[in-house]
């Protein structure tokens, strides 16, 4: 049974497209499940799981980062309020306190990278799910079941979606739209040596610019069942 991995630019539907494929393959959508499954396994809110989701930094504040903070395992100490480095403006949110706790939760980079990694893993292990985002498509580069699609549209039509979408402004659309974009290239290359534009990370390419969305649903659901 196939695995399909989903990376999308944002504004080009690609979150749509990837939750109708699941729905029509009757395969699971993984998205949101992944950042709520890893704030149960470390007892934190899918809130504080959201800062480190997809979300790539420049090569300089992870330089520094891994330089001056190593990453913290489960169950380790909190670092000293003398181990923050505020004039780079690096953050190191590894204890959170929470009212009521008898234990204070923990959560770092690294360990939401090892458990973003071992789920990607199990659903490529288990197929039936269509895996949205995640560096799934490098995850799961060597599962030959796998199909990877990336979802695309000219940066023009992505910003005019977004403003539409979330009701903003033009300029805010065009500066979600870059940020995100900065963002998904950082991670991959950060966290996994990849570049997010490499085409050969793909089987498909899909722009929606020049694709209406339910062809592309119908090509993805073709190619997994083919692959399946």
């Amino acid at each position: 049974m196939a695995v399909v991995t989903v990376a999308r630019q944002l504004g080009s539907g690609g979150d749509l497209i990837a939750e109708k494929v699941a729905g029509v393959l009757g395969y699971e959508h993984v998205d949101r499940r992944l950042v709520e499954e890893i704030a149960n396994i470390t007892d934190t809110s899918p809130e504080e799981v959201e800062k480190y989701d997809e979300k790539g930094e420049g090569r300089v504040r992870y330089f520094l980062k891994r330089l001056l903070v190593p990453e913290m395992t489960p169950g380790g100490f909190p670092l000293s309020s003398a181990a923050y480095f505020p004039e780079f403006g690096l953050e190191f949110p590894y204890l959170m306190e929470r009212a009521g706790a008898d234990q204070p939760a923990y959560l770092d980079r690294g360990t939401y990278q090892l458990l973003i990694t071992t789920l990607v893993q199990d659903f490529g292990e288990t197929g039936r799910a269509v895996v949205v985002g995640r560096a799934s498509q490098v995850i799961l580069a060597q599962n030959p079941r796998a199909l990877h699609v990336k979802i695309i549209a000219p940066f023009d039509l992505r910003c005019e979606r977004v403003r539409e979408g979330r009701e903003v402004t033009a300029e805010q659309a065009e500066e979600l739209v870059q940020q995100h974009d900065r963002w998904r290239k950082q991670y991959l290359r950060n966290h996994h040596d990849a570049d997010w534009d490499d085409l050969l990370l793909y089987h498909l390419t899909i722009n929606t610019g020049k694709v209406d969305a339910e062809d592309a649903v119908d090509l993805m659901v073709r190619y997994a069942n083919r692959q399946g």
